[in-house]
């Protein structure tokens, strides 16, 4: 295969440097505060039980079968913590390698397919995406599949441009493929469903037969029915709704209804500085030749697809969660890198007429103004009134938000050098060094932060009580992670009176708003409650331990 020349790749230890500063935001203190309620509690306390009671096929939350996910992340989280024990960092493990192998998947991938300064770029531009360094970290389901589903797009690059059937590359795409199901069930069609389009865009889908998909999407869909059938013979009744749920509800908007631009929102911020680099129709180029680019059969066209089409595909869902578009940061990064390279290099002078090149120096030299005098105005309004939080005493909070002040000066360094092009590289590593600072300060601030709103301290108040308690539609598993053991947990008011009735001498457990609600909705219920203690928790809300009086 042809590997781009580029007559300004960067050294040796440029490259490396890059990577190995890539790799370390992922690790750098992963287990240094509190899991996240209520994404990374849930996680870790299913993968717990799995741990304890070695049932491997049968996920199970507060003593009900929880089939919501496929187990392969519960099955890397419960091996996690058989082996390292019950720990922060336990559950974040699996994440934290896929999130690694992404980063190593992307250099290699680019570096053999497009040169060693686009794969350097791109790895520098997906290390420093807040969606990538804050999802990527979580001991969630979405850094397994980014991972699977990147290693699965290579994987068809590599088969199909190829121009023969390569077992080893269909292999490893339907293998990638099957990763996916095991960890976000229907999610498993989206890799052959991007490269399909891809080739029917370019008129070639009859090359989608290169993957020998007759024979592979079954077995990639086999592992994922074994999965379901189990769950559905242990609790017809339970699957069956859940199912309903996450899978109907989410295209009807019976339950719930997202606006449908809130993912083109977070593919903006989070994806930074990325998107503001974009070459984009209208502003940089005519439709016509954009609309050539997705037609052109090659690998860009391929990222483009990667990108435009989940994109689109999620937005379309009733109910939608910024980490749903993760797996698009790899294939964005990649591209952008290629607009990068050609700046670095020179060849961007000669774009083809009806291309704007995009002004990346100033675009994100201004976006990052804006975050770099927002964030320690903000700091200092919201202490002044004396509204900050609890956990950020004196002047704390501002001396979190100073780290992304080096960030805004080094865009401007950017702008300073941009003229110079053997000094573009330069200003680039700059700014990438000075992104890597604001990291490592956010990763202080999470520490920080949960010291004081995490979930342990509760747990250790549970743990000292001796009555017996409830808790009241309070969603923080992370509670029941710690403790060790799964909390009596009640929905509604309802339930609420049958276990006070019961439990005259009882305890519940819930957060202040939802204490606040019950008074207005129930008052005679809420007047045999007597708040006793109070913690503050994630994110700005308190817990609220409530006496049952008479």
């Amino acid at each position: 295969m042809q590997v781009t020349e580029r007559p300004h790749e960067p050294p040796r230890w440029a490259q490396w440097g890059v990577l190995l500063a890539s790799v370390m935001l992922i690790w750098h203190s992963l287990g240094n505060h509190a899991l996240f309620p209520p994404d990374e509690g849930r996680y870790a306390a299913v993968s717990g039980w799995m741990a304890e009671h070695g049932n491997w096929l049968q996920p199970v939350l507060r003593d009900h079968l929880h089939v919501t996910k496929p187990p392969l992340t519960y099955w890397a989280q419960a091996v996690s913590i058989r082996y390292f024990g019950h720990e922060d960092l336990s559950p974040r493990l699996p994440s934290a390698i896929a999130s690694t192998l992404t980063l190593l998947t992307l250099f290699v991938f680019a570096r053999r397919t497009s040169g060693a300064l686009v794969a350097m770029l791109a790895v520098g531009l997906l290390a420093v995406m807040p969606l990538f360094q804050i999802i990527g970290r979580l001991a969630i389901t979405d850094p397994m599949l980014t991972a699977w589903w990147w290693m699965a797009l290579c994987s068809a690059w590599f088969a199909i441009s190829s121009g023969r059937r390569h077992v080893g590359w269909i292999a490893a795409f339907w293998a990638s493929s099957a990763l996916v199901g095991l960890t976000k069930g229907p999610l498993v069609f989206a890799p052959i469903t991007i490269v399909a389009v891809w080739l029917a865009l370019a008129g070639r889908l009859r090359d989608v037969r290169l993957l020998m998909p007759v024979l592979g999407l079954p077995l990639a869909i086999a592992p994922l029915g074994f999965v379901a059938y189990g769950y559905w013979i242990t609790d017809p009744v339970r699957s069956i709704e859940v199912w309903k749920f996450e899978f109907v509800d989410r295209f009807t908007g019976v339950s719930f209804h997202d606006p449908w631009w809130l993912l083109f929102m977070v593919f903006i911020a989070g994806f930074f500085p990325a998107t503001s680099m974009l070459t984009l129709p209208w502003f940089n180029m005519t439709l016509s030749r954009a609309w050539g680019y997705l037609r052109a059969g090659d690998q860009r066209a391929l990222l483009l697809v990667a990108v435009i089409l989940p994109l689109l595909g999620f937005s379309i869902l009733s109910r939608k969660s910024p980490t749903y578009i993760l797996p698009l940061a790899p294939p964005l990064a990649m591209l952008v890198a290629g607009m990068l390279a050609r700046w670095v290099d020179g060849s961007m002078a000669d774009a083809p007429a009806g291309i704007k090149p995009p002004d990346v120096r100033h675009t994100t030299a201004i976006a990052m103004t804006g975050v770099g005098v927002l964030l320690p105005t903000a700091a200092i309004v919201l202490i002044l009134k004396g509204l900050a939080p609890a956990w950020a005493t004196g002047w704390t909070l501002l001396w979190l938000t100073l780290p992304v002040v080096p960030a805004m000066i080094a865009t401007w360094i950017m702008v300073a050098w941009w003229s110079m092009r053997e000094r573009r590289l330069s200003a680039l590593g700059v700014y990438f060094a000075a992104m890597v600072f604001v990291w490592i300060g956010f990763h202080h601030a999470e520490d920080v932060a949960m010291n004081v709103m995490g979930a342990r301290p509760v747990a250790q108040a549970v743990a000292a009580e001796t009555r017996p308690i409830v808790v009241y539609r309070l969603r923080n598993l992370t509670i029941d992670w710690y403790l060790g053991r799964w909390l009596n947990a009640v929905e509604d008011s309802e339930e609420l009176q049958v276990w006070i009735d019961a439990h005259p001498d009882g305890v519940v457990l819930t957060s202040d708003s939802d204490l606040a609600q019950l008074r207005l909705k129930a008052p005679n219920l809420s007047s045999r409650l007597e708040g006793r203690q109070e913690f503050d928790a994630w994110p700005l809300k308190k817990i609220v331990f409530c006496d049952v009086v008479r």
